[in-house]
């Protein structure tokens, strides 16, 4: 591990402590390592191609790893930013029956709340100590990776400062997050139809033309390779030429290769359709990968099924 460059190290620790977990980054990475080789060992030893499939699917499984990180901290990120009017309301509800802002931080932090309930008591607990409210509040965000709730600490402590009333900053401050994700939602409805069509050109549409372009090519060499033609008369007509010098495994790899190209890009596109984010995506690219390659096997299948006659083989 000590060849791990720091900068990677350093950012799978601010993964790890966003994410709410409690591991080293160091076992984290052993952890993932080992399982990642295992897996793309034994995946190529029974598929017979172990120089090909070994690095590659481990590779992918490392990557794999990665990609579960980020959604658990996208995942605690959307939980936060959900709540996180609730806990302004309460904040403000408890400063209006007489608390102290610390003494009600406290109070407002509840189980249900989940991560915000830790930050608001590390604040509470600041504040207590004699730090002031505008430092305190930047504890809220120490575990959280919310650019949401950053910003609504800013606001609050800056309000606060200028001479802002607290209870009034805590209320309107919710008011106006439900009033945002109000119009989200609508904008998400409005272009649900864009994500339909993503799905369904990269998970079937895509597929099932690679499919049916590598039935072509290798339908075309065959035919060129078993048609009798006189050399001197191909030079002449050059369109009867039907040979096309592609091997049908490389077609297959490339195939496998866009698919996957493109499957992961749909899955960031639609992430940012649904939730603003690339990595909210990042759960719909298994998805569409799986219906993809399904899709790809079971339209050669039907092709070649109904062109068995017809093609010569």
């Amino acid at each position: 591990m000590r060849l791990i460059p720091r900068f990677y190290l350093g950012k799978v620790e601010e993964l790890l402590l966003y994410s709410g977990s409690r591991r080293k980054p160091a076992m984290f990475l052993k952890q993932a390592l080992a399982f990642s080789i295992t897996i793309g060992f034994l995946l190529g030893f029974l598929s017979g191609q172990l120089a090909i499939v070994w690095p590659a699917v481990s590779i992918a499984v490392f990557a794999l790893f990665h990609g579960l990180l980020l959604l658990a901290v996208d995942s605690r990120t959307r939980f936060v930013e959900n709540i996180l009017p609730d806990a302004l309301q309460l904040i403000a509800a408890n400063i209006r029956s007489g608390f102290i802002p610390s003494r009600a931080l406290i109070l407002s932090a509840r189980k249900e709340f989940g991560p915000l309930s830790e930050g608001i008591i590390l604040a509470g607990k600041e504040m207590l100590t004699g730090k002031s409210f505008h430092e305190s509040l930047q504890y809220v965000t120490k575990k959280i990776k919310s650019d949401m709730l950053e910003t609504t600490m800013k606001l609050i402590s800056r309000g606060v400062v200028s001479g802002g009333q607290m209870i009034s900053l805590f209320e309107e401050t919710a008011v106006d997050i439900r009033r945002k994700a109000a119009i989200k939602k609508e904008i998400k409805a409005n272009i649900v139809v864009y994500g339909m069509f993503i799905t369904f050109a990269s998970a079937v549409g895509a597929p099932a033309l690679y499919a049916l372009s590598g039935f072509l090519v290798g339908t075309i060499s065959r035919i060129g390779g078993s048609a009798n033609i006189p050399e001197d008369f191909t030079s002449k007509v050059p369109l009867l030429k039907f040979g096309i010098d592609v091997s049908s495994d490389f077609l297959l790899l490339f195939s496998i290769a866009a698919i996957i190209v493109t499957t992961v890009f749909a899955g960031m596109i639609i992430g940012i359709i649904n939730s603003g984010r690339e990595k909210g995506g990042i759960r719909y690219i298994p998805i569409l990968m799986t219906i993809a390659f399904a899709v790809y096997i079971a339209a050669g299948m039907i092709i070649n099924s109904m062109f068995a006659g017809i093609v010569p083989r």
